[in-house]
């Protein structure tokens, strides 16, 4: 049976990109089942915080609810372009030839690796 190592790293937003990063990190699945508990931690942590604004928005009257389904509706048609967007630039680099890892690397580290 493989030890155990004690994930740390999971507690450093940092540390989890530098994994995520590494193709020759093996993550194990109980790396992957706390990397996904985090995760849904984190959104569920924004939910509530969004709703909480909502509440604070509408109830103290500092934005009526009009306005509020208006740029909400605004928001989410800028991230139906912006998602096209993205949508233009991943087949670019999916044509470009450069490994979809050295392109994870790239965005993390913002330098390509030298070949050898």
């Amino acid at each position: 049976m493989a030890e155990f190592k004690e994930p740390w790293e999971m507690l450093s937003d940092k540390k989890i990109w530098a994994m995520l990063g590494d193709p020759d990190h093996k993550i194990s699945e109980d790396y992957v089942r706390l990397l996904f508990i985090e995760l849904f931690s984190r959104v569920k942590n924004l939910e509530i915080e969004n709703h909480a604004m909502k509440v604070i928005l509408l109830e103290t009257g500092l934005v009526s609810e009009e306005t509020y389904e208006m740029v909400r509706r605004a928001v989410k048609d800028f991230f139906k372009e912006y998602d096209a967007q993205k949508e233009k630039e991943v087949e670019f680099y999916e044509k470009s030839g450069i490994s979809f890892v050295d392109w994870v690397n790239f965005t993390l580290k913002g330098t390509f690796q030298a070949p050898g």
